[in-house]
């Protein structure tokens, strides 16, 4: 169980998450591991793309919301 809530922790859905469970219950072939390598370079470049816009939105927000309060007028 911990395995599967991880996997969703990190965006994974359980069928992309199955693999894990077999490595886990196997301790993984070299195909396995592979394969488990690949999915986790994708899901963290899906991260990572994911993080830049909000980190991107956060600082428009933060910078819209300084104008505001600067300006003394509600926005």
């Amino acid at each position: 169980m911990t395995l599967i809530l991880r996997g969703r922790r990190f965006g994974f859905s359980l069928e992309e998450t199955c693999p894990w469970l077999l490595i886990h219950e196997t301790r993984g072939t070299s195909a396995q591991l592979r394969a488990l390598v690949g999915l986790a370079d994708r899901q963290l470049a899906q991260l990572r793309r994911q993080r830049d816009g909000v980190e991107t939105a956060v600082a428009e927000l933060q910078s819209l919301r300084d104008r505001a309060a600067a300006s003394g007028d509600p926005v």
